[in-house]
Formats: structure tokens, C-alpha cells, sequence
């Protein structure tokens, strides 16, 4: 036996949905539960209402179960057999099942279909027209288009007739033009500013200047006139890549019909979109023109896709001291570079854990052996190191005490000039006539007394001793000889120590604490002052890396580079000194990294 349900419903304009299923079974449940083949959404039916099923004779038997009488035909019955050739018509509150034989003999078709009275359904509506709002309200046509009206004059015109009344002059009075609590134009911000620019959150025209014109880079350096451009703009153009596909070109033509042009200030800025949204630029911003620089210009900077394919570093280091202005080249540190700083000092003599400075350092209260922090001292912005000064940093072991006169005074050299040298020297032995009595205390750096021979004849040979193998100025400094045999008049090569090795780059000191000074410096092995001590690409990328590569720190571009440091210069040829925009990188780096 089949069981074929149909269940009508009626559509609001007229006609009516059928939907038909079968059921494989010989008995269903009636009623408003779910668990119910037949189930009657109806307050009026109980959760299992009736059950119905074949008999043996081919009858159908219907049978109430909770109690309540079945209205089958008009009458109220307990249980009702119903001839399915015949058919019958079973009330159950507001729906009627009417049971009918199928297209065979062992089907059996019961259709359900939701009947109102007449009466309720005008009712309802008399209610609804009492009680409703449609006889004192317009229609829902005019209240759209009323709605509409509303819209355009609030959020467009009210906006667009504030921006071109025009603003009160500033007189001296009122040097500025007073703040207002609301302006109508803020209706159309898309979000708060950056903090950065939160304060021009209430003058809407300070930067969107011309109506229905978008940000203009003029605006912008009205307030960061002194902020340099990374690239000329014809460059910045030139070195993106030719939009791919339809869509990209579509959007390169609709920018620039909207001068919205590449390299404008706001393509890179985008303003109101929350307290960083200013600063927040992708990575791929400069991606787009690095990966694939060198085919678009004619540029001596290395195509870069990212850190993991990042060239090794090129530091900037001292080819010929001087003193004003020491020349300057860019090397690769894979070519292994060689500075020359005019300065003798071998790191691994100074930070070796025995010999005599290490000795030195220990009579002196340093520990037992010096470390990288007891001459290398973090400046104010944390970033880098303050200069090494021989009174404050070397003075303390290496003394440039030279003899002790007959009151006892102990008397010492000037530092940084040699001519000077010469004759307080000089004139100290012609002074004292008689030997010394300067004790040797055996420190870097002290001459012993010359015995024997005239005042004058000890003063030269003492001179002599100082500027040479074993004297003070000679163990740190590259010693010019006189002019002349017999001559006194030595030189002192121009010491010029970098300040910065890669002014192209960032490396904040203060946030590497945590890792010591010789996981990326190879000083304690360093045996000239001529070693550029500074760790490649390599051993950065132990650390850092893309950001979904897991690695300890990510790291974008932004991370090392600035973008406002004016426009790159490329590689420095040897011999000419460091050009002005390097410079100013170098400054710019130590006023970020403070901030």
C-alpha cells in the first residue's frame, strides 16, 4: 500500500502550489507534531491527532487518539472507516484532508489543503484597516520617493551648499578659523582618520580643498613640504609594470581619466581607515617596481622580490680617511671589503679573555675581561652607538702620560695633534736639563725616559720613540714620517670612523637586546681594524622572513627601508665622497628609530 500526499497552498494573487510525495507505508500519523507523516501546522490540531490505515477489506479506518471526536463527512466520530472509492472529507481545524483511491488499486491519495472561512478573512482585514496606519499615511510608492527626497537633500545638497559658503577671513583677532562641532560634509567620510591627521577630523576642507576632486598632492605638502620624494614621478611610473589582463587595463585607463595617477600621495596613504590606516602600506607596494626594476629602467639598484631573494648588503665604508671629508665607496659584502679608517685596533687583542688587557681590565674593576659594552655605548634614540672618544673610551688604559718633572707633576701629551707633540716634548727635556725620574708603568702607549746624552738630544730621541714601533701614537695610529732626515715634524693620519654602514637601511639596536653583540658581529676574532665587521643577508634571514614563513620575526619592507629619503642613487663609485641624499637617509634612520 502507497500512500500519495498532496499538499495544496494557496497563492496571495489566486491559484495554488501543489507539492506531492509518496509514502511507502501502511499506516501515517496525523497531527501537528514533527515526528508526523501528515503534519498540519495548526494550533486547533493536537501533536499526534489520528492514524490512519488500510484494512484487510480495502476500507480505509481513521482513529482519533486524543480523545477529541474526528469530524469525517460532517459527523463526529471516534473512529471512521472510509471507502476510498467513494472518498470523504476530513476537517481538522482550519485544513480539510480529502481521501481518495490512487491511479491503482493499492493507492490511496490524501490531499491537504489550508481553507479560511470567509468570515475570518474579512475580519482580519477590517482589523487590520482599523488598526493600521494606512488610512492616515501615503502610500508606499509616495513614501519612497518622499524617502528619496529626503536622502538627496540631507546627504547631498545640505553637504554640497556648506562646502561653497565661504569661510570667515582670518583677521588678527581671530588669527584662525574657529572649529565647529559638526559640518555637513563629515556626512560623507567612510571612516575616522589616522591619528596622525585627527585633528583636521572637523575641517573636512583642509585637505579635500575642491569639491568632488580628490586629494590632491599639492594639499599634502602644503603641511610635509620638506618631506622628499622617494623617486621623480616620471621614474615612480616608469618602473611599475603595464597593468595585466582587461581588468587592469580598464583600471589604468579609469585612473588616469580621474587623475588618479601612480605615485600620487593618497594611492599610497589611504586616509579614513582607522588610527594606523595612514601608515599602512602593503608590501607589495614596492614589490610591484622592485621585482623587476632593472627591465623598466636603467638603474644600478638589483631587482628584489622580497627578503628571501634580497641581494647581500653593500656597506658603505671609509676608502681613504680625511679630515672633513673622507671618501667614501659601497661595497658588497660578499667582495670581502677592507676599510680604512686610519686607525690601528685589533678586536680580538682587546677582547681576549687572557693577556694583559685582559689583566688591565680586571685591576681596573671591568671584570674579567673587556666586552663589546665597555666602549660601545647605545645613543639617546637607542639605534646606534655614540662615537668612540679616546678620553672617554681608550684613555683609561691607554694613558699618553709621557714623564714626571722634578716637583713630581706628572705630565701628558695633547691627543690629535702631533705638532704639538713636538714641542711640549721638546720643551720639557730642555727644561729639566737633568735625566727623568718618570717611572714606567709599563701601560700601552708610555714611553720610557731616554738616559744619556744632551737635554735637546733626549728630547728629539724621546719624539722619535713616540711616533714610533712601540710608542703612543704609533700603536693606534698610522704615523706620516718627516719630511726630511734629522726632521721632527711627524703626521698623524686623519681618523674617520663610519657612523652608519648601511644608510640605505634601518637596524634599530634597541630591539635586538636579547641577542648578544657577537651572534652577528665576528669581533672576538678579528685581528685588524680594517675587518668590516657587519653580519650578510644570510644571517639576518636565521631570524627574519616572510610573513607566512614562520619565522621568528617577519619582515617586510618597511621592516629595514624608509620610503621618503629621497631618490636612490645607486652604487657609489670608489673614491668620491657620500652624496647629500645618503645623508639625509642616515639622519632620517636615527629619527624613526627613536620614534
Amino acid at each position: 500500500m502507497s500512500i500519495i500526499l498532496r499538499q495544496i497552498t494557496r497563492r496571495a494573487g489566486g491559484g495554488e502550489i501543489a507539492r506531492t510525495s509518496t509514502l511507502d507505508k501502511t499506516e501515517v500519523l496525523i497531527g501537528r507534531g514533527t515526528d508526523c507523516d501528515v503534519q498540519i501546522p495548526d494550533l486547533a490540531v493536537m501533536l499526534r491527532h489520528a492514524r490512519l490505515h488500510r484494512l484487510a477489506s480495502g476500507r480505509v479506518a481513521l482513529d482519533a487518539l486524543g480523545g477529541v471526536p474526528l469530524n469525517i463527512g460532517g459527523r463526529f466520530v471516534e473512529r471512521g472507516e472510509i471507502d476510498p472509492a467513494s472518498g470523504a472529507r476530513v476537517v481538522l481545524g482550519s485544513h480539510v484532508l480529502t481521501i481518495a483511491a490512487g491511479d491503482t488499486a493499492d493507492d490511496i491519495v490524501v490531499t491537504v489543503e489550508r481553507t479560511d472561512a470567509p468570515g475570518d478573512a474579512a475580519a482580519a482585514r477590517d482589523e487590520a484597516r482599523t488598526f493600521g496606519l494606512d488610512a492616515v499615511m501615503p502610500g508606499k510608492r509616495p513614501m519612497v520617493w518622499l524617502s528619496l527626497v529626503a536622502v538627496l537633500a540631507v546627504f547631498l545638497a545640505w553637504p554640497i551648499w556648506a562646502s561653497l559658503q565661504p569661510r570667515p577671513a582670518a583677521t588678527p583677532a581671530t588669527p584662525t578659523v574657529q572649529r565647529v562641532n559638526f559640518a555637513p560634509d563629515q556626512l560623507w567620510t567612510s571612516g575616522p582618520l589616522s591619528a596622525a591627521h585627527a585633528n583636521l577630523s572637523n575641517d573636512c576642507g583642509a585637505c579635500h580643498d575642491k569639491a568632488f576632486v580628490s586629494v590632491r598632492d599639492e594639499t599634502c605638502r602644503a603641511c610635509h613640504d620638506k618631506l622628499p620624494d622617494h623617486a621623480p614621478l616620471n621614474r615612480m611610473q616608469a618602473a611599475r609594470a603595464a597593468p595585466a589582463g582587461l581588468f587592469g587595463e580598464a583600471k589604468a585607463k579609469l585612473d588616469a581619466a580621474t587623475h588618479l595617477t601612480v605615485g600620487r600621495c593618497a594611492s599610497c596613504h589611504k586616509e579614513h581607515e582607522g588610527p594606523d590606516g595612514a601608515l599602512m602600506v602593503a608590501s607589495t607596494f614596492c614589490s610591484d617596481c622592485h621585482a623587476g626594476l632593472k627591465g623598466r629602467l636603467n638603474t644600478a639598484l638589483s631587482n628584489v622580490a622580497g627578503f628571501d631573494t634580497h641581494p647581500q648588503f653593500r656597506a658603505t665604508i671609509v676608502s681613504t680617511p680625511a679630515a672633513k671629508n673622507p671618501l667614501l665607496t659601497r661595497v658588497s659584502l660578499d667582495a670581502k671589503p677592507r676599510e680604512n679608517s686610519g686607525l690601528k685596533f685589533p678586536h680580538k687583542l682587546h677582547l681576549a679573555a687572557d693577556g694583559g688587557v685582559a689583566r688591565m681590565a680586571s685591576e681596573q674593576g671591568q671584570g674579567a675581561r673587556l666586552d663589546c659594552a665597555d666602549c660601545h655605548t647605545p645613543d639617546a634614540d637607542g639605534v646606534r652607538f655614540v662615537g668612540v672618544d679616546m678620553e672617554k673610551n681608550c684613555a683609561s688604559c691607554h694613558d699618553l702620560a709621557f714623564a714626571r718633572d722634578r716637583s713630581g707633576v706628572v705630565r701628558t701629551l695633547p691627543h690629535g695633534r702631533p705638532e704639538q707633540v713636538v714641542g711640549i716634548m721638546r720643551d720639557f727635556y730642555r727644561a729639566q736639563g737633568g735625566p727623568s725620574t718618570f717611572v714606567d708603568r709599563r701601560r700601552p702607549g708610555i714611553v720610557r725616559t731616554v738616559a744619556g746624552g744632551s737635554a735637546g738630544a733626549r728630547g728629539d730621541a724621546a719624539v722619535r720613540a713616540v711616533f714610533s714601533r712601540g710608542g703612543a701614537c704609533f700603536d693606534c695610529h698610522a704615523v706620516t714620517p718627516p719630511s726630511r732626515a734629522g726632521a721632527l715634524d711627524f703626521g698623524i693620519a686623519p681618523v674617520s670612523l663610519a657612523d652608519h654602514y648601511l644608510p640605505k637601511g634601518q637596524f634599530p639596536h634597541k630591539r635586538h637586546t636579547a641577542v648578544k653583540c657577537e651572534s652577528c658581529h665576528a669581533a672576538a676574532t678579528s685581528s685588524t681594524a680594517s675587518d668590516v665587521l657587519l653580519p650578510g643577508v644570510a644571517s639576518c634571514r636565521e631570524c627574519h622572513g616572510k610573513v607566512t614563513a614562520g619565522a621568528t620575526v617577519p619582515a617586510t619592507c618597511d621592516t629595514c627601508h624608509g620610503y621618503h629619503e629621497g631618490p636612490a642613487t645607486g652604487a657609489l663609485p670608489v673614491g668620491h665622497p657620500l652624496p647629500k641624499p645618503v645623508k639625509v637617509a642616515a639622519r632620517e634612520v636615527r629619527r624613526r628609530g627613536a620614534a
